[in-house]
């Protein structure tokens, strides 16, 4: 995994019409909500040394879909994301690593204004051309965050059996780029 075949220095502009940020959180202790958060943008920059690469993505939290509108826009409200004072969540890279036989993208997230640390374990890097020969990059990527860390709320505790969502979140990124 820490070679990469075909790798191609450059700029890559993220195409979310082939792109996918998605989450996975506990809902009521019994199951997991899944969701996707559709409006998003960024650039990962391939260095000729893979270690100095770079990755910078503005995601809009508003744009959340969990499959259930009524759901989605009580997330959406103040309390849980309070998207009309912050209208994105960013995340910028602060280093690229080896860890183990995989590469990790050192980095920081920003949301509600809180800017914590959060690494991507990458799981696949592959470059190729599309149809019309143009270079793209395909990452796949995961990492989890505690939404406490960063002030998000789901203020319902349950009778003394936990709360309505849970404090774990995974995240999940397949990302296609084109330079």
């Amino acid at each position: 995994m820490t070679h990469v075949p075909g790798y191609l220095p450059g700029t890559w502009t993220i195409d979310p019409a082939r792109s996918i940020v998605s989450f996975r959180i506990r809902h009521l202790l019994v199951h997991k909500v899944r969701g996707t958060f559709d409006r998003f943008t960024g650039l990962i920059v391939t260095d000729q040394q893979p270690a100095a690469s770079s990755v910078h993505v503005d995601i809009e939290p508003a744009s959340l879909d969990t499959g259930n509108a009524h759901r989605d826009q009580g997330t959406l409200a103040k309390d849980p994301f309070d998207v009309a004072s912050h209208p994105l969540m960013t995340y910028r890279s602060t280093g690229v690593a080896v860890d183990g036989q995989s590469w990790r993208v050192d980095g920081e997230l920003t949301l509600r204004g809180v800017t914590r640390a959060v690494p991507l374990l990458v799981r696949e890097t592959r470059f190729f051309p599309d149809a019309d020969g143009r270079p793209r990059v395909r990452v796949t990527a995961t990492s989890a965050i505690d939404r406490q860390d960063f002030g998000v709320r789901f203020p319902v505790p349950l009778d003394r059996r936990g709360v309505l969502a849970g404090n774990h979140i995974s995240i999940d990124l397949d990302v296609e780029a084109v330079q």
